[in-house]
């Protein structure tokens, strides 16, 4: 699905990625962990063509994403904010079926038909209607997730999608995108989550000073590290 070659970004004189190389396959849940400042976000972003590459290569379904003509399949990547991303002068309903209805993937009545069984199905059909300041911040992610998926995407990411919410929502929606998952969907998670990481993955990449430092089962990843960088990251973080 996703195949990294050789891959920079630069901010000005800043490297932020660093050769990276990667393989991502159909029905994979990744998640990306790492200290802050490693790259994580920056890569998410390059991944989805939010960022274009300093130097390298990024393919999606076999198609150059830094080109012009790749571009149109970055429509089947749908991606979660940390922040919701949420349009605060739209309700909950025209939020989700806003990008369906411009994309012209469904009419009006179809797309808000499909919107209200998508918030039936996370139980919150009687926000429809309501603006976002009016939710909660396990709502609004909730309404963020639902969001993408109307789009019909074959890979969802998500960019650490819980470090906004109060400890009492992030369950919600961790939960959500456990659900989610049971579809058989694509998923490329950066989060500091780490249980959540080791009950979700099927793969764990961790990331430092810009460069994928391990890459392997959760099992691997989190009881059998082989560098020391990853050792001292995940003892700093079992003293939290």
């Amino acid at each position: 699905m996703f195949k990294v070659v050789g891959l920079y970004k630069n901010f000005d004189e800043v490297k932020v990625l660093k050769n990276i190389n990667l393989e991502i396959n159909k029905g994979e849940r990744i998640v990306i962990i790492g200290p802050s400042g490693s790259g994580k976000s920056t890569f998410l972003r390059c991944l989805n063509g939010l960022e274009t590459v300093t130097k390298g290569k990024v393919y999606f379904e076999n198609k150059d994403i830094s080109k012009k003509d790749g571009r149109e399949t970055l429509k089947k990547c749908g991606m979660v904010f940390q922040s919701f991303n949420l349009f605060e002068n739209q309700t909950v309903l025209q939020n989700i079926t806003l990008a369906p209805i411009k994309n012209k993937l469904f009419d009006k009545r179809i797309a808000k038909k499909k919107a209200m069984e998508l918030l039936d199905k996370i139980h919150l059909k009687e926000k429809a209607n309501v603006y976002p300041s009016d939710l909660s911040g396990g709502q609004k992610q909730r309404v963020a997730i639902i969001r993408a998926l109307i789009m019909n995407p074959d890979v969802l990411l998500f960019d650490e999608p819980t470090s906004a919410l109060d400890a009492e929502m992030i369950e919600e929606v961790l939960e959500l995108m456990k659900e989610v998952a049971k579809t058989g969907m694509t998923m490329i998670v950066v989060t500091h989550e780490l249980g959540f990481a080791k009950e979700f993955a099927t793969r764990v990449i961790f990331m430092n000073e810009g460069k994928i430092i391990e890459d392997g089962a959760p099992d691997e990843i989190f009881n059998h590290p082989k560098t020391e960088r990853l050792q001292t990251f995940l003892g700093k973080i079992k003293k939290v």
